[in-house]
């Protein structure tokens, strides 16, 4: 695992969100710790997962929207596969 996934999981790990926001959080720490799927699989799943609960007219909770924030910048790498996503 690299240091950039890491970084992800351990993030994941330690975020505090919902009962429906860490269902998809689980699912992409599975797919980090179990299925060694590279951090780009990873966040384009987590941001679709969590781009779905608002699309179904539900808020995000606090820490699931600065995630989300998150992982639109360069630090964590999505803005350099998928530019930046519109809310």
């Amino acid at each position: 695992m690299t240091a950039q996934n890491n970084k992800l999981l351990e993030t994941l790990e330690n975020i505090q969100v919902n009962e429906k926001e860490q269902v998809f959080v689980n699912k992409a720490i599975h797919q980090l710790k179990d299925e060694q799927l590279s951090e780009k699989v990873v966040i384009k799943g987590l941001v679709r997962d969590l781009r779905s609960i608002i699309l179904n007219n539900q808020k995000l909770s606090d820490p699931a929207l600065k995630l989300l924030s998150e992982l639109n910048k360069p630090n964590l790498g999505f803005v350099q596969y998928y530019g930046t996503i519109g809310l």
